[in-house]
Parts: structure tokens; C-alpha cells; sequence
């Protein structure tokens, strides 16, 4: 049997100013790409099984654009007559009952079987041939921790299936490292994840990770924050055979998103952060990608001499590019007030040697080294 995993497609998705030339935010179009790459290995491959383990939507009211694209890929599955289980996730879940849930346009599609409506379900199927019997356990978003908790006790081994597979989308409780800090976010405890099941299908943590040995995260189809950066997106395509499974990771093309190293900047000049910031950008070559440059300590006085507008002309072609300040307050920089000194004493010096309509630069440097000097010792008197 082969069954293919994936979640957190987000669709409706946006982020940054970046538009196509029909005026729809390139980030949202980004996330409908890769959702069909998916679809498009679904139908040409055509396993026996699909499961997306939450946040088909990046929200509970997407746009007509998100629900479209979601009913035309979902139609291409559902025409190839691979059965799809679709189970709610934390972003696309309402937080009253009584508001609808957008599921439900799936509900009358042959072959999709949504879960969304806070319990538990057990859904039964067969194999292409019919020769085998398959029990997807299914828990979608719930709308609190103790329903959510109650749900989970009702899965067990339906002895009577070939195989058994459970579907969550939630945080694996203990382990930090998977929380998204979503305020609707719900924990899942690592002794739910039973060894006897074939296979547990998780969803919400967006990279790519085996939790135990029967247990996995596919992660995002996307990349949707720098916390994301250079990971690789993708899906599971699980083959599973007489108990025995082999996992592989289908990567999808995505928009390349980089979050450089960051420049320490404490003890550089204005001069020397520029060169660096101008030597990062034309090492990433900007043009349709997605980047972050982080200046690491850097003094305000220092700060304020970046040449925004410089970078701004490097990084033309870029979908986005940021700039992630840590600035640090003046007397935090060192204890020892020369160092200050010679810190705005060499900008000083530089500046002047930069003018050449200024006469008597020596008599000026001299001057002004005097007055940083004095400015200095009246701050540490204070």
C-alpha cells in the first residue's frame, strides 16, 4: 500500500508587498504553486491513500480565491477516484461552534472525507484491489484541551483492519522545539503516539520530522516565516508492506527564502557593515528570492549612518528582502569610555577624509576629538 502525507498548506496565505501582474500577492500565489506540485504528483502516481493532517487554509474565512483553488485541486484527486481524508487544523477551525466551518463544501465529493467537527472518527477503506482493510483514526481540531484530550482516548487497534493509521494535528506535548506558539494550539502527548498503530500522520509543526519510529511531521508545503528559511518543503510518500514501512521525502520547488548569518557589528564602522551587507546580497543574487539581513549589535549612532537606499538598489529583483536590527544602547557597548571614543572618533575621522571641500581638516580633527572627548566624559559622569 502507498499512501501520501502532507499538511500546513495554508492556502490564502500572504505576506509581504510583492504582487504578480494581476495585482494578487506573490506569496499567496507561491502557496497555491506548491499545493498543485503536490496534486500534480497525487494524480500522475496515484497512491492508494492521501492524508493532510490540518490547515489546508491559512485561515477560518479564506477568500473566494483560496476556496477556489482548494475545490479545483481537490476535484483532480477526487476524479482519479484516490480517496482523500482531510482533518481540520488549529487556523481553519472556528472558535465558537456555531460559526460553519468551510469543510463542509467537501462534504458531498466522492472520495474526500473531511473531519472537522471537534471528535474523533474512524473511517474505513480498502485497498486498490479491495483486498485489504485500512482504519484511518482521525482527530481534528477541537475547541478545547480537554475535548481535545477525550478524543485521543477513543483511538484504539481496530483488530479487524489491516492496517491502522491515526491522523492529529497538534503540538507533540514536551518537546518545545514544535510548538508554533498559536494561541488555539493543542498538545499532544508523547503516549498517544502508539508503537502498534502502522503509521500516526501529524500535522501543525511545519518541518519535516520523525517523532518515533511510526510517527511523522511531513511539514509545510511552504516556506511562511524566516524561522522556515532553507528548510526543505515537502511531503510524505509512505510504502508499507507485510508490516514493514519505508518513509522517502518528496521535495517541491520552492521560492528560495534565506536568512543570513548575522553581522556582528559592535566593533565595525559604518564602512566596513556596508561592504559586508553589499558582499551578502550579491552572494545571494536577489532576483526572485526572499532574504533577511541581521545586523547583531550594532550601536544606534552607528545605525543611523546605514545607507538604506544603497541596499535597497543591490536588492532590486528581490520578492522581499528585511533588515533584523539588534541594537544595542551605548553604554552597554563596554565599560571602557575610550573605546567609545575611538569608536565616534574614527567615524569623526573618516568623514573628513571623505570631504574635499573642507580646508584645514587637521585643525578641524583636532577640534572635534577635543569636544567627543568632553561629550564622553559628561555622559560617564551622569
Amino acid at each position: 500500500m502507498r499512501i501520501l502525507h502532507v499538511s500546513d498548506t495554508h492556502l490564502g496565505y500572504t505576506a509581504y508587498r510583492k504582487t504578480t501582474e494581476d495585482g494578487i500577492n506573490q506569496r499567496e500565489i507561491d502557496i497555491y504553486d506548491a499545493f498543485k506540485q503536490f496534486v500534480d504528483y497525487a494524480v500522475e502516481t496515484k497512491p492508494d491513500l492521501i492524508l493532510h493532517t490540518g490547515d489546508l487554509f491559512d485561515s477560518v474565512r479564506p477568500t473566494n480565491r483560496a476556496i477556489t483553488t482548494a475545490v479545483q485541486q481537490i476535484l483532480r484527486i477526487s476524479k482519479k477516484e484516490i480517496p482523500i481524508i482531510i482533518i481540520s487544523g488549529n487556523h481553519e477551525t472556528p472558535r465558537l461552534r456555531e460559526t460553519g466551518n468551510i469543510f463542509n463544501i467537501f462534504e458531498h465529493l466522492d472520495h474526500v472525507y473531511p473531519v472537522y467537527n471537534g471528535r474523533y472518527e474512524k473511517i474505513i477503506l480498502t485497498t486498490k484491489n479491495n483486498d485489504e482493510k485500512i482504519s484511518i483514526h482521525a482527530v481534528p481540531q477541537c475547541q478545547t484541551k480537554k475535548e481535545y484530550i477525550d478524543n485521543l482516548k477513543k483511538i484504539s487497534i481496530d483488530k479487524s483492519a489491516d492496517y491502522n493509521i491515526v491522523m492529529l494535528h497538534g503540538c507533540v506535548k514536551g518537546i518545545q522545539e514544535f510548538s508554533m506558539n498559536d494561541f488555539n494550539e493543542l498538545l499532544i502527548p508523547i503516549h498517544f503516539l502508539k508503537k502498534e498503530f502502522d503509521y500516526i500522520a501529524l500535522g501543525h509543526y511545519h518541518k519535516y520530522t520523525q517523532v518515533t519510529e511510526n510517527s511523522f511531521y511531513s511539514g509545510s508545503t511552504e516556506h511562511l516565516t524566516f524561522a522556515e528559511a532553507m528548510e526543505q518543503k515537502g511531503f510524505i510518500e509512505l510504502e508499507t508492506n507485510n508490516g514493514k514501512n519505508r518513509h522517502n521525502f518528496i521535495p517541491l520547488k520552492n521560492r528560495p527564502m534565506i536568512d543570513t548569518p548575522p553581522i556582528q557589528c559592535q566593533h565595525l564602522s559604518i564602512t566596513e557593515i556596508m561592504k559586508k551587507i553589499g558582499e551578502i546580497i550579491e552572494k545571494i543574487d536577489p532576483k526572485e528570492k526572499i532574504f533577511r539581513i541581521n545586523l547583531k549589535n550594532i550601536p544606534m549612532h552607528i545605525y543611523r549612518g546605514i545607507d538604506f537606499n544603497t541596499i535597497r538598489e543591490k536588492s532590486l529583483g528581490a520578492t522581499h528582502y528585511e533588515i533584523k536590527t539588534d541594537i544595542i544602547k551605548e553604554e552597554k557597548i563596554s565599560q571602557n569610555t575610550a573605546y567609545k571614543i575611538n569608536t565616534v572618533a574614527e567615524e569623526f575621522k573618516t568623514f573628513l577624509q571623505q570631504q574635499n571641500n573642507i580646508q584645514e581638516k587637521e585643525k578641524l580633527l583636532k577640534l572635534g576629538l577635543q569636544y567627543i572627548q568632553k561629550i564622553e566624559t559628561k555622559k560617564e559622569q551622569l
